[in-house]
């Protein structure tokens, strides 16, 4: 018996109506982990730097976690990867959508989608009863709207549905993929590979259980980390991810006005705990999450009604400061135009304030009749409905900022804040330079994520990697270390399917990962060996890139933080000296000058066939 997997991949090809039940490598998921790290793994050998992300020959993959159906506390992650439609690189976006509970109770550890439909469909899961059904009658709906009619169809209200909006249908290059409990696999335009598969929706329900290979050490692990965890997330089931947004705004971290400020007085309007007060309904929780950080909001009335999910840290901040919004209930309604729609709110922020931008340097004038003023509430509400639409300068917008920023010209490539095509987060790398690292290099282009070295700068340690105290956010000297080891073990992490909440904000000894994986497969597997497959991990993911075209000169950050400051806040004067840092990574990192991983450290990580590949064996 397999303990923690259920052992086999769904393969369907939506060209043919093939379905393939594949047998799980127990070999490759034992050196791969599960989630990002198998994906990862089936992607370099499926897809190639001629395979067109929006053609029939990419694939689409939801890969589970290895921890998702064992009931460990917050082990629900997902993770969907492809070749990215809106960076033409790497693209993974990782969720806590049911979905992977229902399919691993099924008898998958994964999905693998290829090829496309002739007419609209939805992949119906039940068990080992796999089909592909019609879905005609289901274009055009927002995603709630699918999600309740598929159930409505199969007579289960329990069903787990994941499902692409008209975004997703119109091939928005931010388009992204909703659960049907509002979690979002929202970066890289994973929901406009959906679409060009004519796939509108995915359903499963699973009857099936995950066998464990020691019950009883599993559950004294559970407690343990329970015990540990939920008195230092105390504050994000109060106020959520948003509770920390006024802090940012006092330590210089927080996204303003298209990163050229350093100051929001109105930044108290916006945070997590002003949202509890004037809006909040009740906590939104993940399945298996008792932290519960999640939140369902109401806006009883006036031009921004809505109830709903509520938004997180990073919309918030994408569609409030970064935008110069301090209207709560305006960023409220534009997130549910957003997750109803199917877009990215990272994305769909960080395009609407390069296009406020443009507006205000007089390049872009012709906005539709849209006010695209700073701040204006109702244009950020415009916008997501143009763009989710893919209408007006929506459409333009849709395509992200690198490429709008190339429509639009007129020099406005120096306002387009992105990293190899996709728009930053909003964790801003003046104040945490080792966040410029993990951005410049990470292999999706900006993400938090993807390695989350800040979390030393602010005193989110952790005792089993080399940083016993914080370190100060400014200084360059070790960041580049810093970016390498986490993001190394984020790829583990995400490939276990453990939320980061519950691992860093909860404080958990990261030891009591390979405990727990000990616990549920019965293999012994060292903190050392954890971190090796990390690294594993990140290096074919990196690999992948080399032979999409990526180099050395593309781990870079836009010239704003290369050479702009801001003249206020705590982060005045600053700016990224990314060459010290990124000289060092590249050491620790073993990196060829062609920014490659040099054959020696694949070999090292039993990878040489992907050495055979890349360095033309």
């Amino acid at each position: 018996m397999v303990h923690g997997y259920s052992g086999k991949i769904l393969w369907v090809n939506l060209s043919n109506g093939e379905v393939k039940k594949q047998s799980l490598d127990m070999e490759l998921a034992y050196n791969f982990l599960g989630g990002e790290g198998i994906a990862s793994n089936i992607l370099f050998k499926e897809v190639g730097p001629e395979t067109d992300p929006l053609g029939p020959e990419n694939i689409l993959i939801f890969m589970t976690g290895a921890f998702v159906g064992t009931n460990i506390p917050c082990g629900i992650k997902t993770t969907v990867v492809s070749k990215s439609p809106l960076t033409g690189i790497y693209g993974e976006s990782i969720f806590s959508a049911p979905l992977g509970l229902d399919l691993k109770y099924s008898g998958y550890d994964g999905l693998v989608v290829k090829g496309r439909a002739e007419n609209p469909a939805y992949i119906w899961i039940h068990n080992d009863q796999v089909e592909v059904k019609s879905a005609k009658h289901l274009w055009g709906m927002d995603t709630f709207e699918t999600v309740d009619a598929v159930r409505e169809e199969l007579h289960d209200k329990s069903i787990s549905v994941v499902a692409i909006g008209p975004a997703g249908e119109r091939l928005v290059k931010i388009a992204s993929i909703i659960s049907d409990d509002s979690r979002a696999a929202g970066r890289c335009g994973l929901g406009a590979v959906m679409g060009s598969k004519n796939l509108k929706a995915i359903a499963c329900k699973g009857t099936g259980k995950i066998a464990v290979s020691n019950p009883e050490r599993l559950d004294e692990l559970r407690r343990e980390a329970l015990n540990i965890a939920l008195p230092n997330t105390k504050t994000l089931r109060e106020h959520g991810t948003a509770a920390g947004l006024i802090v940012f705004e006092q330590n210089g971290n927080l996204p303003i006005r298209n990163w050229t400020r350093g100051s929001f007085p109105e930044a108290e309007n916006i945070t997590g705990s002003t949202m509890t007060q004037k809006i909040l309904v009740g906590p939104n929780p993940c399945k298996t999450c008792p932290i519960a950080c999640g939140r369902r909001v109401r806006v009883p009335s006036g031009p921004y009604a809505m109830e709903g999910s509520g938004p997180e840290y990073e919309t918030m901040a994408a569609l409030g400061s970064l935008c110069y919004n301090s209207n709560l209930e305006s960023i409220a309604k534009a997130n549910d135009i957003c997750n109803r729609l199917g877009i990215d709110t990272i994305s769909t922020g960080q395009t609407i304030a390069f296009a406020m931008e443009c507006y205000e340097k007089g390049i872009l004038q012709d906005t539709g009749g849209v006010d695209l003023t700073w701040g204006n509430p109702d244009a950020i509400v415009k916008m997501c409905e143009l763009i989710g639409m893919k209408q007006g300068l929506g459409a333009i917008l849709g395509e992200g900022v690198r490429r709008a920023s190339q429509l639009i010209g007129k020099g406005s490539e120096k306002y387009a804040i992105h990293v190899k095509g996709l728009e930053f987060p909003e964790h801003n790398p003046r104040k945490f330079k080792s966040m410029a690292v993990a951005y410049a290099t990470s292999n999706v282009g900006a993400n938090h994520n993807r390695g989350s070295p800040m979390l030393v700068e602010r005193n989110l340690l952790s005792p089993e990697l080399p940083w016993k105290e914080p370190v100060d956010g400014f200084l360059t000297k070790d960041k580049g270390r810093m970016a390498k080891v986490y993001q190394d073990l984020c790829c583990a992490v995400d490939s276990l399917g453990m939320c980061k909440f519950m691992v860093f904000w909860g404080k958990l000894p990261l030891k009591i990962l390979t405990e727990y994986y000990g616990a549920v497969t019965g293999r012994a597997l060292t903190f050392e060996e954890f971190m090796r497959i990390g690294e594993r991990i990140w290096n074919i993911q990196r690999a992948f890139n080399n032979r999409m075209g990526i180099t050395r000169k593309d781990d870079t950050l836009p010239e704003r933080f290369l050479k702009e400051s801001v003249n206020e806040g705590p982060a005045k004067g600053q700016i990224v000296e990314l060459d010290v840092m990124l000289e060092e990574y590249y050491r620790e990192r073993g990196l060829d000058e062609d920014g490659k991983p040099n054959e020696g450290k694949l070999r090292e990580l039993g990878l040489g066939w992907v050495a055979d590949i890349i360095h033309k064996k």
